[in-house]
C-alpha cells in the first residue's frame, strides 16, 4: 500500500555537511575548511545559514571534521544569526561525504522531516522555497533538481539525474544521458539514514550511495527549481562566478 503524505508544517531543522578540506578550492584550504571561505562580506557557510533563518529555520546540525574547532569558534551556538547550532563531529571526515551525513543520524526523531545540504551549496531564498513545499511520505527525500542543463558552470563535475515527473531514475556524474542536475540540496526523513546503512562498505558510503538505495526502492523523488540560481563553489573559477552572479 501507498504511504500517504505526511501533512505537517514545513522542516524547521536542517543538516549541514561541513567536513571535508576543500583541496580543489586551494587557496585558502590548508588554513581554514573550504566552507569558511569569504563570498563577499560573509562566509560560504554564513551565507547559507542566514538564508536559512529567513526560511523559517531554527535549528541546525553541523558535521564537522577538518578544523572543526576553526569553524564552531566562528559560528558559536548560533545566536549572532538567529539560529541554534548544533555540532557533530566526525573523526573519519576523511571518508565519503555519506559517512559524515550517517554521523548525524542520532540527532532526528524518527520520521523528522529536515533539510540537508552541502557547505559549500549557495542557493537562492526561493529555490530553498520550492523544496520545503514539497510533499513528503514517511520514509522518503525530495531531491532538488536543475533543469537547465546547458546552463551548469561545471557541467564534468555536476552530479548528473534523471527523472520522469517527480520520480528519479538514476543518479551520478558519469551518467551520459540526463535531463537534471543534482543542486545539492535535499528534503529528508529519517529514511535516509536507513538508506546510507544499507549503503555502506567497509564503513564508507557517498551520499550518492545513499540515493541508489532510495531509488532502487521508488523513495526518491524531485522538485524543480525553475530559474532559481544555485552554485557549487568547489573551484576558484566557481567561487569568481558566485561572486560576480551575487555582486559581492
Amino acid at each position: 500500500m501507498q504511504e500517504e503524505a505526511i501533512h505537517t508544517s514545513p522542516p524547521t531543522r536542517a543538516l549541514i555537511i561541513a567536513a571535508g578540506r576543500g583541496i580543489r578550492l586551494n587557496e585558502h584550504s590548508q588554513e581554514i575548511p573550504k566552507c569558511l571561505i569569504s563570498v563577499g562580506e560573509r562566509s560560504i557557510i554564513e551565507t547559507i545559514l542566514l538564508t536559512l533563518q529567513r526560511a523559517g529555520i531554527e535549528e541546525i546540525v553541523i558535521v564537522t571534521g577538518y578544523k572543526h574547532e576553526v569553524i564552531e569558534e566562528l559560528l558559536g551556538g548560533g545566536q549572532k544569526l538567529g539560529l541554534r547550532l548544533r555540532y557533530v563531529f566526525n573523526p573519519e571526515w576523511q571518508k565519503r561525504n555519506g559517512v559524515s551525513a550517517y554521523a548525524a543520524r542520532e540527532c532526528f526523531a524518527p520520521n523528522e522531516q529536515f533539510l540537508l545540504m552541502m557547505s559549500d551549496h549557495l542557493f537562492s531564498p526561493d529555490m530553498l522555497a520550492k523544496l520545503m513545499a514539497a510533499p513528503l511520505a514517511a520514509g522518503e527525500i525530495v531531491l532538488a533538481v536543475d533543469p537547465k542543463v546547458s546552463a551548469i558552470f561545471d557541467i564534468d563535475d555536476a552530479m548528473k539525474v534523471v527523472y520522469e515527473g517527480e520520480h528519479i531514475r538514476s543518479i551520478g556524474k558519469t551518467l551520459t544521458t540526463y535531463n537534471g542536475i543534482d543542486c545539492g540540496l535535499f528534503k529528508c526523513t529519517t529514511g535516509l539514514f536507513d538508506a546510507l546503512a544499507a549503503a555502506m562498505v567497509e564503513g564508507d558510503c557517498s551520499l550518492s550511495d545513499g540515493c541508489a538505495q532510495l531509488i532502487a526502492a521508488g523513495k526518491m523523488k524531485s522538485v524543480e527549481i525553475g530559474e532559481a540560481f544555485w552554485i557549487d563553489i568547489d573551484t576558484p573559477e566557481a567561487l569568481a562566478f558566485a561572486m560576480e552572479r551575487l555582486n559581492v
